[in-house]
């Protein structure tokens, strides 16, 4: 997800902790304690991404994708990091008052942080793009496949309620900065359909216009609901656009095997999606993209709006489309030359730990072009290209242990320790 998705959960969860506290105590919890919740959530919540100072700044791409999301993305650093926080919060407030917190504010805070750190992994799952929480227990990726990495939906449910929440102007002014924003954007991008855009304008009115008339509880419990509501919502829309790939799968070849089928909401929009499949017939590897309605009664496949497959590497796919599934590219290969790929070359070996749709292409007389189909194909734009060479001698260094997602094609020789 993005930090400001993070961002707005860390501070959504501090506004819970504060309204349970007062419920269980019978008393409202002291401004301080809000003051020093509010921002140590906001912290916690976006604390592994951490990563993202050893892996965004002068990190080489394969770098970039085996760190990232890496092990400050489980559950065993989270916990650690949540700690972390609090104990830098516990002294913060010794700095401030020239005395420790009273052990009822230090629980309710080591209990919120430890939450808001587990948050994030638990959001990062949501979409496309993955975790592995359970290293070093299991190194396997994890995929939500439910919501897109920016849904403006999030925004709308939760930002009335911070603000009301919030006795500090400036934070009331960036809040509603950033709603604002969000609203703009959703009707100047062009993935964000205009009636997907209208739906979260009143949406927005609609969380607004609650807020206020709401006592605290009652705001609080409306935020979550709604957020859990919409994750919810996303989640049957890609479970439903799941099925109907599967049906359309199984009708072109009941023979073919149906590797994986990666999925992913538009933004804003619980019907369209876009869908990635990883097949294998006999000798040939296939990837396709598509844009698939979960409710195709509703809104035809045709009108999700189109892919730009043209600068990813792949062609346009020969296959007939439905109401429900409007297919758009499509790349085939030999499974067993991946398989060759990463037997020969190091690099590809480990970045075959990241890429869950692999395509590839000759980028020399000695060098092949890898990539991800989610990010940019074999392009040479995409985040998750490499170049990959036959009997390299110089590999990549701290490797980490990851599972590769495409051990099915590429087979487990060679891939379970790092290079």
């Amino acid at each position: 997800m993005d930090n400001i998705t993070h961002s707005l959960a860390g501070l959504l969860l501090a506004e819970s902790a504060v309204r349970l506290r007062a419920r269980a105590e019978h008393a409202e919890p002291s401004p301080r304690f809000r003051a020093v919740a509010a921002v140590a959530s906001l912290i916690a919540a976006n604390l592994p991404d951490g990563d993202l100072l050893y892996t965004g700044i002068g990190a080489s791409r394969l770098q970039y994708m085996l760190q990232h999301r890496g092990y400050t993305h489980t559950v065993v650093l989270a916990l650690v990091g949540g700690l972390l926080v609090w104990c830098v919060a516990m002294l913060v407030w010794r700095w401030q008052t020239r005395r420790f917190p009273e052990a009822s504010d230090a629980r309710w805070l080591l209990g919120l942080l430890v939450v808001s750190t587990l948050s994030h992994l638990v959001l990062d799952w949501t979409n496309s793009y993955g975790v592995h929480p359970f290293w070093p227990f299991d190194n396997r990726w994890r995929y939500g496949d439910a919501v897109f990495i920016i849904e403006p939906w999030l925004w709308v449910v939760s930002i009335p309620t911070l603000v009301a929440a919030t006795t500090r102007r400036w934070a009331r002014v960036a809040l509603s900065l950033v709603l604002l924003a969000g609203l703009v954007l959703a009707w100047r991008v062009s993935f964000v359909s205009k009636g997907a855009a209208a739906a979260l304008s009143i949406g927005a009115a609609f969380f607004v216009a609650l807020a206020y008339p709401l006592r605290p509880p009652a705001r609080a419990v409306a935020a979550v609901l709604g957020w859990v509501g919409v994750t919810l919502t996303m989640a049957l829309g890609a479970a439903r656009a799941r099925s109907a790939m599967l049906d359309a799968l199984r009708q072109i070849d009941s023979r073919m095997e149906i590797l994986d089928v990666v999925v992913s909401p538009l933004p804003a929009n619980a019907i369209c999606m876009s869908v990635i499949t990883v097949e294998r017939s006999g000798e040939i590897y296939r990837a396709s993209t598509a844009r698939v309605s979960a409710t195709p009664s509703l809104v035809d496949a045709a009108h999700c709006g189109s892919r730009d497959v043209s600068g990813s590497g792949i062609g346009l796919s020969p296959r007939q489309s439905t109401p429900a599934v409007q297919w758009e590219g499509e790349w085939t290969g030999r499974h067993a030359e991946l398989a060759a790929l990463v037997r020969e070359s190091c690099t590809a070996l480990a970045a075959m730990r990241f890429i869950r749709v692999p395509i590839w292409r000759s980028a020399s007389d000695s060098a092949v072009r890898l990539g991800d189909l989610r990010y940019g194909g074999a392009s040479g734009n995409g985040f998750a290209n490499v170049i990959a060479r036959a009997g390299e001698t110089e590999c990549p260094r701290r490797v980490p242990p990851w599972t590769p997602p495409r051990e099915d094609v590429t087979g487990a020789m060679g891939l379970g320790a790092s290079p």
